[in-house]
């Protein structure tokens, strides 16, 4: 919340497709907060499905699609 989208992303990139769950789980306890009327703690699980999108367009932007320049394939 606190450091933005770029670091959201690293860590995306890094759960690669637990990532998903991660998104799916911000949805669900939003929802549980918006029926319980959690307002404050409902903001940022809202923040965060809402981000989503530039969230998982900078994860992919950060994988390596192969071996990198010194890198060797074993």
């Amino acid at each position: 919340e606190t450091e933005g989208e770029t670091i959201a992303a690293d860590l995306l990139s890094r759960l690669g497709s637990r990532g998903e769950v991660v998104r799916d789980l911000a949805y669900r306890l939003y929802g549980i907060c918006e029926k319980k009327n959690w307002a404050e703690e409902g903001r940022s699980y809202n923040s965060l499905v809402v981000a989503w999108p530039e969230i998982s367009r900078l994860a992919a932007q950060e994988r390596p699609t192969g071996p990198a320049q010194g890198d060797l394939e074993v």
